[in-house]
């Protein structure tokens, strides 16, 4: 048996989301992303002029692709029937930030209507991680290391988001 292949790094991760507009609203504006790609109906076609009918599909092609930081790519992929769901605990996606900057992000979500939960912690002190999920109830939590504010202990409580 010869050795295997080593894989080089992670690419991107595929989101579905509802609406490209809200999409980029969310993780872009709000969020903070790096807008990389937009490949919207117009874009689409450009490229795949006779493809309409997938880009009117529920199951679309279309989507943006965005970037936090040094991080892979996220593919935000447009899934028309999708609906707000109500988040579980995995999977997830944990978003790094810097412990000064914790409660100020959190209060930016809430501000925006977001609900969240947190500061909680799972791990050692200075742990704390706030969650929180997108327009269609993807979990999403920020994280952080020597965070000293107050925090909650235990998992995050799905029914507050």
């Amino acid at each position: 048996m010869s050795p295997a292949a080593k894989l080089d790094s992670v690419a991107h991760v595929t989101i579905p989301v509802g609406d490209l507009e809200e999409a980029q609203a969310f993780y872009v504006d709000l969020l903070g992303a790096d807008l990389v790609r937009r490949f919207d109906r117009e874009t689409f076609l450009r490229y795949q002029p006779g493809r309409a009918a997938e880009a009117d599909a529920d199951n679309s092609p279309l989507h943006l692709e965005v970037k936090f930081g040094d991080s892979p790519e996220f593919h935000l992929f447009l899934q028309r029937n999708q609906v707000r769901r109500v988040p579980a605990p995995h999977p997830h996606i944990a978003l790094q930030v810097d412990a000064d900057e914790l409660d100020a992000f959190r209060l930016r979500l809430v501000d925006a209507g977001v609900r969240c939960d947190g500061p909680r912690r799972l791990g050692g002190p200075g742990q704390a991680s706030v969650y929180f999920a997108d327009p269609w109830g993807q979990l999403l939590e920020l994280v952080t290391e020597g965070y000293e504010g107050d925090v909650k202990y235990g998992p995050p409580d799905a029914s507050k988001l």
